[in-house]
């Protein structure tokens, strides 16, 4: 991510494009400096990762043209002040949405990403696109000249499986891949539960 962050930046440069190079370097330090902040933290408040999610999706969207339209959502009863989650857990999958399904698609695409908490203090994490689909998406992996391998989703996997031994959880995802009335790919839905504690307790 800092490499083609860093790619970007020169891009705006090499093409004159001042005031894009000033607005990403603005949110990529910012991006960093939230990354580093937490790092030696196990979890961290709901609200600094959606501002950190919120940043890295900014910049993804800026970087590729506007490509895609995202929101995030909050259900109603959901405070983002008053519980925590473990960090940088939601992002690979959103990087994975806009990676392998959205900038792949001949028209514009979108990204959602919506939480909501049950009265089990289960909070749920949905990540949709509507993109190409995960079939099509490794079809075009497998036909590059070069493959990057992607450690992202590995990790994450692997992350999930530390924090329900270590913290005596049962964090899940579930991932769906969406068809449209014709039988066709239309998107990807990915399903996120943590339980999550109150700051205070």
């Amino acid at each position: 991510f800092i490499f083609n962050s860093l790619n970007s930046i020169q891009k705006y440069i090499l093409k004159n494009e001042h005031f894009e190079a000033s607005q990403y370097l603005t949110k990529f330090s910012r991006l960093i400096r939230l990354i580093l902040d937490h790092s030696n933290q196990n979890t961290i408040p709901l609200s600094s990762e959606l501002d950190l999610l919120k940043l890295y999706i900014e910049m993804e969207s800026l970087r590729f043209d506007h490509k895609f339209d995202y929101s995030l959502q909050l259900a109603d009863n959901l405070n983002a002040e008053t519980i925590e989650v473990p960090s940088m857990l939601i992002q690979p999958y959103v990087e994975n949405a806009i990676w392998h399904g959205l900038l792949h698609k001949d028209t514009r695409g979108r990204l959602d990403v919506r939480f909501s908490k049950d009265e089990n203090n289960l909070l749920t994490v949905i990540i949709d696109d509507d993109g190409i689909g995960r079939e099509k998406a490794a079809e075009l992996k497998s036909k590059q000249v070069l493959k990057k391998k992607s450690y992202g989703m590995q990790i994450t996997e692997d992350r999930i499986a530390i924090i329900n031994r270590t913290q005596h959880i049962h964090a899940t995802c579930q991932i769906t891949d969406k068809k449209d009335a014709t039988g066709n790919a239309a998107g990807t839905t990915v399903v996120l539960t943590i339980p999550v504690k109150p700051l205070n307790n």
